[in-house]
């Protein structure tokens, strides 16, 4: 029986580049899903070259795959990256992009006045020690109803693409549809598919309801009585809890940086989106 060697070149391997805080502190998680350490940090890997092949693969991009596939690589520490928090998948991309390819990170925004495509970077380093932290949970209270929400998950963010692009296809072919009825049909079947993917979105967010009983609240955390009630309850109250939801997903790395047009000589601000598009055109 041949004795197993060590690989030579086992001293060459890729070793963390930085360590990073999540937003949600690790907080939402079992260790089946993360993994934290004692000081919080996670260790960062840069890519391999099979890693930047999967985040050029379209199909593996829109499915989440190719991130989870990714994250599972640079960041041994989470075991079931589909189950994270939205707000810590952008934080662990952007860290992912700092390792793989330097601290300086090109972003991209049009000028709100000329429509000038004007480039910009920002650092990896700093934008994550600069991020917002997620509390342990978040409260409102409508009527005598208490609600209890939390942010939403990298899966039910996979869904919410993948429904938008269905929804960007079939409306696109409708174009080249000759009768009206047809087209009609086709979009409200694209609306009415949007709409019930924003609808899923409100209700998993939703942890619990407290309603006040005879004797003590009642705290109600069944997925299908919370369910029940989204469906029968009039519509301001959906709309609070999309409004809470959407506040919660800012939390994290900011949004938002300075750019500078030189077409115009002005300087503005403008959203960038850290998503996995941008690992095509890091490198």
């Amino acid at each position: 029986m041949s004795k197993q060697t060590q690989n030579p070149l086992s001293g060459h391997f890729r070793a963390p580049k930085l360590y990073t805080l999540l937003p949600s502190q690790g907080r939402y998680y079992t260790d089946d899903i993360v993994e934290m350490p004692d000081n919080g940090e996670l260790p960062i890997y840069p890519m391999t070259a099979k890693d930047e092949l999967i985040m050029r693969n379209p199909d593996a991009l829109l499915n989440g795959e190719a991130v989870t596939q990714v994250i599972a690589s640079c960041v041994p520490n989470v075991k079931k990256s589909i189950k994270l928090m939205s707000n810590d998948v952008d934080a662990l991309l952007l860290a992912i992009q700092g390792a793989s390819y330097g601290d300086d990170i090109s972003i991209r925004a049009n000028c709100p006045d000329c429509n000038v495509e004007v480039e910009g970077v920002i650092s990896a380093d700093d934008t994550l020690s600069a991020m917002s932290v997620l509390e342990d949970s978040y409260t409102f209270t409508t009527g005598e109803l208490e609600f209890a929400v939390r942010p939403f998950t990298y899966e039910t963010t996979i869904k919410a693409g993948i429904a938008s692009f269905q929804s960007t296809r079939s409306l696109q072919a409708m174009a080249d549809m000759p009768d009206d009825e047809d087209k009609l049909k086709v979009f409200n079947q694209s609306f009415v598919k949007m709409a019930n993917v924003n609808f899923d979105i409100i209700v998993d967010s939703i942890q619990s309801i407290t309603a006040p009983g005879d004797e003590e609240d009642v705290v109600v955390t069944d997925r299908k009585q919370i369910l029940e009630f989204m469906n029968n309850c009039e519509s301001s109250i959906g709309k609070q809890v999309e409004e809470q939801i959407a506040q919660i997903g800012e939390i994290g790395i900011a949004k938002e940086s300075e750019f500078m047009c030189e077409e115009c000589d002005k300087t503005f601000r403008s959203s960038v989106a850290f998503d996995p598009v941008n690992f095509s055109t890091a490198s």
